[in-house]
């Protein structure tokens, strides 16, 4: 597994780590009175905002990452082809060469 493969993996996992925090702290009601529970509740939500940011941002990132690895695999599998090309053709001049040379 690539670096970027890795981190990727690991982008993931913390998107769903955030995701379960988010829904395990949602499920959750705040003991106490009514100030008390809208005081929580501001704070539940203001949190609940920075995670969907984050969430956000980490899924964003995690799209580019995975655009990168693709645009980077398809590199890679271009110049997998024109090396080949490339020995090929020094492989036949180098024949040729002999050919020559012997002859």
């Amino acid at each position: 597994m690539s670096q970027l493969e890795a981190a990727q993996q690991h982008l993931a996992q913390a998107l769903e780590r955030l995701e379960d925090a988010l829904a395990l702290r949602l499920a959750q009601p705040p003991p106490g009175t009514d100030a008390d529970y809208q005081r929580a509740f501001a704070e539940i939500t203001a949190e609940r905002n920075d995670l969907a940011r984050n969430v956000r941002a980490l899924r964003s990132e995690c799209d580019r990452l995975s655009a990168t690895l693709n645009a980077m695999q398809r590199d890679n599998d271009a110049l997998r082809t024109m090396t080949g090309q490339v020995a090929r053709r020094i492989d036949g001049s180098i024949a040729e060469i002999d050919h020559l040379l012997e002859g």
